[in-house]
């Protein structure tokens, strides 16, 4: 997958407020989301076992800050869950 096609394809996945996915990726294509995406957090969860060399990655796009939990922060982060439920079940329509 060359930079432009791979660039389409995160763009694809992250859209409409979604910063949370499971994609199967290349050593490199991580290098290159990682380079795009500094804060981002990328967790494989799987070993590399494909003629394409890549694994399953968890990634987040935008990490929730750990800090201690107040009423307002939770307040938030539900607000923002609601969103991307609206926003999925949006696009499954």
């Amino acid at each position: 997958m060359s930079k432009s096609e791979f660039d389409q394809f995160l763009s694809d996945s992250f859209k409409e407020g979604i910063s949370f996915r499971e994609l199967r990726l290349s050593e490199k294509e991580v290098s290159h989301l990682k380079s795009h995406y500094p804060s981002a957090i990328i967790r494989r969860t799987s070993d590399v076992n494909d003629a394409f060399k890549k694994s399953w990655y968890e990634v987040h796009l935008s990490p929730i800050q750990r800090k201690p939990e107040s009423l307002d922060s939770i307040r938030q982060e539900n607000i923002r869950l609601k969103r991307e439920l609206e926003t999925l079940k949006k696009m499954k329509n």
